[in-house]
């Protein structure tokens, strides 16, 4: 790979797009325990008055009022700030609901592959009043679903740990359903790359079971973003910039639906990678290549909110 261009901020590419569709956990957002990155309520709110259209995707589990509701605390405000924020979680429950599996599901029952997190609501919001209830009998299920991995209501940061608990699904030929494709999101202080869905799914296809991914990369997540822009007259996705820190999430799935993508260096996951295995292996490792590099959302130079 040639040398790449950095730029320092979101808005140095910005004024090319009519439409911003932010990844929320790495780009404005720092964990649960941090909040907002410093200056990026500026920036969304700058967007919004120079006639951009804002929307944040995000592989969050958690329903999008849920996750509206969590930035508003910090300030950030639907129409003042984004036009719209849809979740990973969100589009599950439109699958539920309307049951747009790909697989048959004849026994309308699931099986949880872990507990309920103790810091996010339960996944029983996204089957709420669906046809699917859960079952804690695999012989009656007809799928396996991934909750947020925990142990003992603690995040962890090596997947190594849930070995055992995914070995013992190895001998069953059910789908498993993941919510959230993202393998790590960063939580606590200071901030540390935690263990999500993503990397338990990638353990039960080592062990040969069928997978079903929703959220980034997946369609589905992006036909919900450009059914949103098209209310904001935005019906082209080339018109549409991407904003993330993850390349196989955020950047695959912005590319392969025709969208343009940033990837965001200085914070999140790819910034972990490029601290952890440097600028130049990280370059030449980099499978899902964005259009632009930026390093954050918005530099020191701007004032924090």
């Amino acid at each position: 790979m040639q040398k790449i261009h950095i730029y320092s901020e979101l808005e140095s590419i910005s004024d090319k797009f009519e439409g911003i569709l932010l990844d929320a956990y790495g780009v404005f957002w720092n964990g649960n325990s941090l909040g907002l990155f410093p200056g990026c309520k500026g920036v969304m709110e700058r967007l919004i008055s120079q006639g951009k259209c804002v929307g944040i995707l995000s592989n969050s589990t958690q329903l999008s009022v849920k996750e509206i509701t969590k930035v508003h605390k910090h300030g950030l405000i639907q129409g003042q700030h984004f036009h719209f924020f849809i979740t990973s979680g969100e589009v599950a429950r439109a699958i539920f609901l309307e049951n747009d599996l790909p697989f048959p599901t004849p026994k309308k029952k699931f099986y949880l592959l872990g507990t309920i997190h103790p810091k996010f609501s339960s996944y029983q919001a996204i089957f709420q009043d669906t046809l699917f209830q859960e079952t804690h009998d695999l012989a009656e299920a007809d799928f396996i679903y991934i909750e947020v991995p925990h142990i003992n209501g603690k995040d962890q940061v090596d997947p190594l740990l849930f070995t055992e608990a995914v070995e013992a699904f190895k001998e069953v030929r059910l789908p498993i359903v993941c919510p959230n494709p993202d393998r790590f999101a960063h939580e606590g202080d200071p901030p540390l790359a935690v263990v999500r869905q993503g990397s338990i799914a990638l353990m039960c296809e080592a062990l040969g079971s069928q997978v079903f991914y929703i959220g980034k990369p997946s369609e589905k997540v992006y036909v919900a973003a450009m059914h949103e822009f098209r209310k904001y007259g935005i019906f082209d996705p080339k018109k549409v910039l991407m904003v993330g820190d993850t390349p196989e999430t955020d950047i695959r799935g912005a590319r392969n639906f025709g969208m343009s993508a940033a990837l965001i260096t200085k914070t999140g996951i790819f910034a972990d990678r490029m601290r952890r295995d440097g600028y130049e292996k990280c370059k030449e490792d980099l499978e899902d290549c964005p259009d632009f590099f930026i390093e954050q959302m918005c530099t020191h130079r701007i004032i924090a909110d």
